[in-house]
């Protein structure tokens, strides 16, 4: 049986640093909430929008950002930019407003509903001078949570004492970019990484190695199975009696011990116009939850099909910067910020989608 956890803000609080604060939205069909707990208080405010007109302003947002490949004309390139600046005037600017974020550089996301699907790193601010404007990846550091209740339970963890990065690309010929992904993490970290391709990273070699290490990095597909999330899988090699599809409900029953699970090209299955298909909360973070209650610390997963090249470039930089010692939510948006500065991966299709769900 499954019993719920509740924490009061002090608890949330206490675990906060000076420059950081939990968000957790409420959204109702008359109106939606921001609950902003720092480590001084809690503050409320009201963002005076419901569900339907929010909703659907985030399926709108999502129909512009994904979008097939080649790059669209560049009348269409621009399209995403009017409901992320909407987006932001809703969702953010009536925070920062009330002064709920002064002094904040990290946040701590905790989405509702159809906020589950929202990149919260590509919302758009006017700033002058800039002519596309401020996204909010540039002004803070970004993670999400499933709740108040895991973020909490999650720091308060013992650290991991597992070493040493394992990084497979079982899908090689599909996702021609995995190798170059995986390979680039080896060159990284030597000796300290195991790294696995084709059909040596298969579902056997997974389950055994993967309690042994401190960071885990699965350069592969990651499919949705929507009528039920636990049929939804990681795509591994099969073989030895695995079919290489390795499970939700299978997931649960691992032992990690990871600081970081990382979950990178990942198709979701979960395309422009497929939002209202899915319950809302039930796509991509079904695999996060699954990884986070089988031990993982972190975990990084994305919110849309990614392009596995460019997502190569983006998570090399992530684990140069872990490998110099920052935490994981910086070394993403040290990541993020860095394609934003690559005029060819600058489009919030090429790196918003990669969000970090867990402790820090």
């Amino acid at each position: 049986i499954a019993r719920g956890e509740h924490v009061s803000w002090r608890d949330v609080a206490r675990r906060l640093g000076p420059d950081e604060a939990l968000l957790e939205y409420l959204v109702r069909d008359s109106t939606t909430v921001a609950f902003v707990v720092t480590r001084d208080g809690v503050q409320v405010v009201d963002l005076d929008i419901g569900r339907h007109a929010l909703g659907s302003l985030v399926e709108f947002a999502r129909g512009v950002i994904v979008r097939p490949h080649p790059p669209p004309s560049q009348s269409i390139a621009k399209a995403w930019r009017q409901p992320l600046r909407r987006l932001h005037g809703y969702l953010i600017a009536p925070v920062e407003e009330a002064g709920a974020l002064r002094g904040v550089r990290r946040l701590i996301i905790v989405p509702n509903v159809e906020l589950h699907y929202l990149p919260f790193a590509a919302l758009l601010r006017d700033v002058a001078g800039r002519p596309v404007g401020e996204f909010l990846i540039e002004r803070y550091e970004i993670g999400y949570s499933p709740s108040a209740s895991v973020w909490v339970r999650l720091g308060s963890r013992a650290p991991s004492q597992a070493s040493g990065v394992l990084a497979l690309a079982p899908r090689v010929d599909a996702l021609p970019g995995s190798r170059t992904e995986v390979e680039a993490i080896g060159r990284l970290y030597g000796s300290e990484a195991t790294v696995l391709t084709g059909s040596a990273a298969s579902e056997r070699a997974f389950r055994g190695e993967v309690g042994r290490h401190g960071i885990v990095h699965l350069a592969t597909y990651g499919v949705l199975n929507k009528h039920n999330p636990l049929f939804s899988f990681v795509s591994l090699h099969p073989g030895a009696g695995d079919d290489g599809r390795l499970e939700v409900h299978e997931v649960f029953g691992l032992a990690i011990n990871a600081r970081l699970l990382v979950l990178s090209a990942c198709q979701t299955a979960l395309g422009s116009g497929a939002v209202s298909d899915v319950p809302a909360g039930d796509d991509w973070i079904g695999l996060a939850r699954a990884f986070l209650g089988a031990g993982a610390a972190n975990v990084i997963a994305t919110l849309w099909p990614v392009e596995d090249r460019s997502t190569a470039q983006l998570m090399t930089h992530l684990h140069r910067r872990l490998r110099s010692g920052e935490s994981e939510i910086t070394a993403v948006a040290s990541a993020q910020r860095a394609a934003l500065r690559n005029s060819a991966m600058a489009d919030p299709f090429y790196w918003a989608g990669i969000v970090l769900v867990g402790g820090r």
